[in-house]
């Protein structure tokens, strides 16, 4: 079992309280490739048209980052003009195919069992943050969940961080920020927040190497 503590703090520094985890890429991945798992199950002509759709449906996913619903509808929708009416749950199934890193899913538990609370920030449209709140218990797993779709602005815009440490109630400096991308650490940064860049796929030792750097020191 790992012991987690915040480690001696040089006086630049400010104690994270909080610590902030992107999802996709983070702290989860996609067990299915979209499109070639769309090709499949829409029975589509080639891999041209299988690109077509796919690009319709991050245009609908893209629609509504920043809105309550509506991705269902733009999903049927896209399915309709493509002669696909009917696949709506399939072509959902292959949206929610994710998995959870599970090394990074126990330190996350014990860093909050340590006394530091732990969210979610994510672009997310409804459906998808439905079935990660619900299907994969991110409600449980994290203290608070910061879905685009009800924050109401997405990153990498400066809003959205202003938005979660307002929520948070603490200083953006005791606010640390985990994405893989680095268009969303760099937006993070402006907010006042610390930020880094991590990957999921990196494992559990790579995240507690980078946290060190913050004080935030976990022990085997």
């Amino acid at each position: 079992m790992s012991f987690i503590s915040l480690a001696k703090i040089s006086e630049c520094f400010v104690a994270i309280e909080n610590i902030l985890f992107d999802a996709d890429g983070v702290l989860q991945y996609a067990t299915r490739h979209w499109q070639p798992a769309l090709q499949s199950i829409l029975k589509l002509e080639d891999e041209t048209q299988a690109k077509a759709v796919l690009a319709d449906v991050f245009e609908a996913e893209t629609e509504v980052l920043e809105a309550e619903g509506g991705f269902a509808e733009r999903l049927d929708a896209v399915l309709s003009k493509w002669g696909r009416s009917g696949f709506l749950s399939e072509a959902l199934s292959v949206i929610h195919a994710i998995e959870i890193h599970q090394d990074v899913m126990q330190s996350v538990q014990s860093i909050r069992r340590s006394g530091i609370r732990c969210h979610v920030g994510s672009n997310q449209q409804t459906s998808r943050a439905k079935h990660m709140s619900e299907g994969l218990n991110y409600r449980s797993l994290f203290d608070t969940e910061f879905y685009s779709c009800v924050v109401g602005v997405a990153k990498p815009k400066v809003a959205f961080f202003e938005k979660v440490v307002a929520q948070l109630g603490c200083d953006a400096s005791a606010v640390l920020f985990l994405d893989d991308r680095a268009e969303n650490v760099k937006a993070a940064k402006q907010a006042g927040l610390n930020a880094m860049v991590f990957f999921g796929s990196n494992g559990a030792s790579e995240l507690q190497r980078q946290l060190a750097g913050f004080g935030v020191i976990v022990d085997h």
